[in-house]
């Protein structure tokens, strides 16, 4: 039977066990949550990580359900699917690189009626997220700031052969920005020749469009950290929220909240390429449904893989945060 709560799937990173504090602080806000008897919160990880949740567990007062999933050996959609396997209407998922304030979850819960055909996805607005990375910046950083963030994305070209395509086009468009303007940034992107057509790519690669300056560069990413460290109550108190779209011809937030079905549905639609941001895109883009993000709702994503000096990024919020 269907239990109307929000499953929280922490999805874990068997090779990066240096995450460890960073997700704790993670829990901690999940954990002081308002309502938690709307929630269940459930660990997807391997044996060393399992051993340091139980530890930590045992050192806290819990009063929310948690269920720790162990696994010998999984990749990351075999972790995604059994967590598609709840009995709860709602599901996040919540990669162990991913922080947002007790505040932001509280609004997500209360908001989760907003869910819809039309909109069936609810996600925070995070540091590099493709492409609410646009709205971080626009919301958290000061003017001057946001003009800084500017100049380093234009700074930042985007590699012409990531995941087999070509994006000089790209490229050229963000070369020829005398000024950095995110809307028109996405409008481009969405109508560019990737050269997917001609090149030896799987058919599905016409939405592979997650290219964008903050995704690739490290400048970017440690300045974001720094103006993170410097204003905490900004990122962990509570601000003005409100729910708002933003459409871009991708999507990539390794933090959202969907229906479960809605979820399950997309990755089971299209062929099995490892992730399930690809599943989701095109799934949004055939039912031309939106994201619903929420204002002043902040989020650290730490890096992505091809983020240059990624590990490095990653390090230094650890020891900060």
């Amino acid at each position: 039977m269907t239990e109307n709560k929000l499953q929280i799937n922490i999805l874990s990173c068997e090779h990066r066990q240096y995450r460890f504090p960073f997700t704790k602080k993670m829990v901690n806000e999940i954990c002081n949550i308002q309502n938690k008897n709307k929630v269940r919160l459930c660990i997807h990880a391997q044996q060393p990580v399992v051993d340091a949740w139980i530890d930590y567990f045992k050192q806290i007062n819990l009063d929310i359900e948690v269920v720790i999933y162990k696994y010998d050996n999984s990749n990351y959609l075999d972790r995604v699917k059994t967590a598609q396997s709840t009995n709860c209407k709602y599901s996040c998922k919540l990669d162990d690189d991913v922080l947002i304030s007790r505040h932001v979850w509280d609004y997500i819960i209360e908001n989760l009626g907003n869910i819809t055909k039309e909109n069936p996805i609810i996600a925070p607005i995070l540091t590099n997220g493709i492409p609410s990375v646009e709205l971080f910046v626009e919301q958290f950083l000061s003017e001057s700031d946001r003009h800084l963030a500017y100049q380093m994305f234009k700074q930042q070209l985007i590699p012409v052969n990531q995941w087999g395509l070509n994006y000089s086009e790209i490229n050229q468009k963000i070369e020829s920005m005398s000024v950095w303007n995110g809307r028109e940034y996405w409008d481009f992107v969405t109508d560019a020749n990737t050269g997917w057509e001609t090149l030896p790519v799987p058919w599905h690669y016409f939405t592979v469009r997650g290219v964008h300056p903050a995704r690739f560069s490290y400048e970017f990413n440690i300045f974001i950290a720094n103006q993170i460290f410097k204003n905490r109550e900004k990122f962990f108190g509570k601000n003005e929220y409100s729910l708002q779209t933003y459409p871009a011809p991708y999507f990539t937030n390794n933090m959202f909240v969907s229906e479960t079905e809605f979820w399950k549905y997309s990755l089971n639609s299209f062929e099995n390429d490892g992730w399930d941001e690809g599943h989701l895109t095109l799934r949004m883009m055939m039912d031309r449904s939106s994201i619903l993000y929420v204002n002043n709702g902040f989020g650290i994503h730490m890096a992505y893989g091809m983020t240059n000096g990624g590990t490095q990024i990653e390090k230094y919020y650890v020891e900060n945060i």
